[in-house]
């Protein structure tokens, strides 16, 4: 399982400070610039610098970080900004696990497939904790 942040703007900063309190480095900072682009959906100018995902491992877990630009969804409050995220192995799994979790809850965003994962959905459960549910792409 792994750790989900979400900042307003300063994801990059928070980056930085927990790279030097905890001395690792980030490998696989991605920005909202770095996305395929699509028809459907642009990204402006002044927000293309901004950490769509990026990670740390910090003490054996992994900690995932991402900038939430205004507009793209709720906005960022201390409380929200944190989500438990479980990389699953299986369609069926993923499935399971979504539906089961988000019973009684709040989807946030159905499982669809990403362009980054097979799988991908967000919920709060019934109990007030944010989840993301994955399933990654295949490595080739």
């Amino acid at each position: 399982m792994d750790i989900y942040l979400t900042f307003t703007n300063q994801a990059k900063e928070v980056i930085h400070f927990y790279e030097e309190i905890f001395s690792v480095t980030c490998t696989d900072l991605t920005t909202f610039g770095d996305m395929p682009s699509s028809p459907d959906f642009s990204i402006p100018e002044e927000q293309k610098q901004l950490v769509l995902n990026a990670s740390l491992m910090i003490y054996g877990t992994r900690v995932m970080f991402s900038d939430t630009p205004e507009g793209m969804s709720a906005p960022v409050v201390n409380g929200n900004n944190v989500a438990l995220v479980i990389q699953t192995t299986t369609p069926a799994e993923t499935k399971q696990l979504f539906q089961q979790l988000s019973e009684a809850g709040e989807v946030t965003m159905p499982l669809e497939p990403t362009f980054w994962a097979k799988l991908y959905g967000t919920f709060t459960d019934r109990y007030g904790i944010n989840w993301m549910v994955n399933l990654p792409l295949e490595e080739d």
